[in-house]
């Protein structure tokens, strides 16, 4: 069944941001559970849930890498810290520096210059 959904190259390429926004939202989630005691029972709770999303990501992943070669998937990486830069701005309300701004400039031109001609 999936190798019928990956025949076609965009439905890989879309599956693999599904994995890469899979695999940013695990670091929110982490950032999460470091906001309560270590071991207490919502650490472990919000840790459990990071371990599990990261296991989704890795055979989702997985599925990618048979599809991709990996080159041609790595280099879409990339916008895994332009998402958790998203994350940490949307979700824990933490200041945009000019810094960061050209930062996510340049990993979005080093990305875009990357996949020129594919």
């Amino acid at each position: 069944m999936l190798n019928r959904l990956f025949e076609k190259k965009r439905n890989v390429y879309i599956f693999a941001l599904i994995a890469i926004v899979i695999e940013s939202f695990s670091s929110a989630i982490l950032k999460i559970a470091g906001q309560y005691p270590l071991l207490s029972a919502n650490y472990l709770l919000w840790f459990a849930l990071a371990v599990a999303v990261m296991g989704i990501y890795a055979v989702a992943w997985q599925l990618v890498l048979e599809h991709l070669p990996l080159s041609t998937a790595y280099m879409r990486k990339g916008i895994t810290y332009v998402l958790i830069f998203v994350w940490a701005v949307l979700l824990f309300h933490e200041a945009i520096t000019l810094q960061q701004v050209v930062g996510i400039a340049v990993i979005i031109v080093g990305m875009a210059v990357s996949m020129r001609g594919e």
